[in-house]
């Protein structure tokens, strides 16, 4: 096992080294179109010397860089040779090697956690990945692919699911599980206390019937997006930053607007959270001068004191926030001098409550809940295809992706929609 962990250490070392030389391939390339574009602007015997001595010397370094790079993946390549003897050796079937884990007798695309996924990238393994490489080689001769589609590679679409946070307010802070298919969640209610007894005597059980079953769906969600055909040609790293964040981007605003407002099965997408708030917890509240005091003891509707299950936050449209409450977090005295805290509008509260931005909310409506209670269900697999038909004449290329995703409110109680209204008496 110590063996193995040095060899682990020792690859990973090396693709880190590999990385870097990468990173200097890229600014080579970019530096030989700079010369070839002064080569074609060079006019004289003199600026053709000068470029001709910035080539020599770039061929040079062109040379090194493909020799360490060589050296580099024959270390690589022979440590995981054998690791992967090490690991085949191993009774426990433990151990699994640097590239490849086994499933079913067959071998898959090592799976790479999110945070994995931002570390490789700001060290620059991510794009030396040979399911990355050869997805987008793939990607730019997606009309030689078979049925004309591409599934992501898991290690990409951690990429773009951790981008989609990036652009959005709720799905970073709703509950999130990856599954295959159709899933069925079982979520106990039982919120009863434990019950003190002797020693010997049985624990008593709790509630009946408190075990609910949520069904969890994956509906199509896809975006077109055009790609400059220039592009299709450029490195691997500004393809993959262009297409992913055009993707996440999409996905983002879809994925925040269901989460609010979905209207479920019938029309094929998640359950928002107004749409299944318990009518019990759907109040309204006068802006009068006393709209912050009768609105945030609304709260009590999902903080009932029985049960303590996350942090409850606000979430409203910003135009509800500067128009009716900014007010009410700002003081001044009779000259008009601020004598309070100033709101900090990059991360606005009221009285402590964190307030959540989404401009998806109706003006003045107000949601307060505990947004983990909703739940994200991502489906494994997220697809790509392309048509060149659509902006032949623009010369771009179309590209759609495609992901499953479903969710719902696992708790709607915990959620609260209340609505200020205008003063009766003004």
């Amino acid at each position: 096992m110590l063996r193995q962990l040095l060899l682990g250490k020792k690859i990973e070392q090396r693709k880190n080294a590999l990385a870097e030389l990468l990173i200097e391939e890229e600014k080579i390339q970019t530096r030989s179109a700079e010369l070839e574009a002064a080569a074609n602007e060079a006019s004289t015997d003199e600026e053709l010397a000068v470029v001709e001595e910035e080539v020599t010397k770039l061929e040079t370094q062109k040379g090194e860089l493909e020799e360490k790079k060589s050296k580099l993946q024959g270390e690589i390549e022979a440590l995981e040779g054998e690791l992967e003897q090490l690991n085949a050796k191993d009774p426990t079937g433990e151990h699994r090697s640097a590239q490849h884990q086994k499933r079913g007798g067959a071998e898959m695309p090592k799976e790479y956690h999110i945070s994995q996924v931002r570390k490789m990238l700001e060290t620059g393994e991510y794009y030396n990945l040979t399911e990355v490489r050869e997805f987008y080689d793939k990607f730019k001769n997606l009309r030689a692919v078979s049925s004309g589609e591409l599934t992501i590679p898991n290690v990409i679409i951690n990429r773009i699911l951790d981008i989609v946070g990036d652009f959005t307010t709720l799905y970073p802070r709703v509950d999130k599980i990856r599954v295959q298919g159709t899933a069925r969640i079982l979520i106990d209610t039982d919120t009863a206390p434990a019950t003190w007894m002797e020693m010997k005597a049985p624990i008593p059980v709790g509630d009946v019937g408190t075990i609910t079953n949520v069904d969890f769906d994956g509906f199509k969600l896809g975006k077109i997006t055009f790609v400059d055909n220039y592009l299709l040609q450029d490195s691997i790293i500004n393809l993959d930053d262009y297409v992913v964040r055009k993707i996440a981007r999409a996905l983002a605003k879809a994925l925040d607007l269901s989460i609010l407002k979905g209207t479920g099965a019938a029309n094929k997408q998640p359950d928002g959270i107004i749409p299944k708030i318990p009518s019990g917890n759907k109040k309204s509240v006068e802006a009068d001068a006393k709209l912050l005091v009768n609105l945030l003891k609304q709260v009590s509707l999902v903080d009932t004191g029985d049960d303590s299950f996350g942090e409850i936050v606000a979430v409203m449209k910003r135009q509800t926030y500067y128009n009716r409450l900014l007010e009410y977090t700002i003081n001044v005295n009779d000259e008009g001098n601020v004598v309070g805290k100033l709101p900090n509008l990059t991360k606005p509260d009221l009285c402590g409550l964190p307030v959540v931005f989404n401009q998806n909310m109706d003006v003045d409506q107000v949601i307060f809940g505990v947004l983990d209670q909703y739940t994200m269900v991502i489906r494994e697999d997220i697809t790509i295809d392309q048509s060149e038909h659509v902006k032949f004449v623009e010369d771009q290329m179309a590209f759609r992706g495609k992901g499953r995703f479903d969710g719902k409110p696992v708790r709607p109680e915990a959620f609260a929609l209340v609505t200020i209204t205008e003063p009766a008496n003004p």
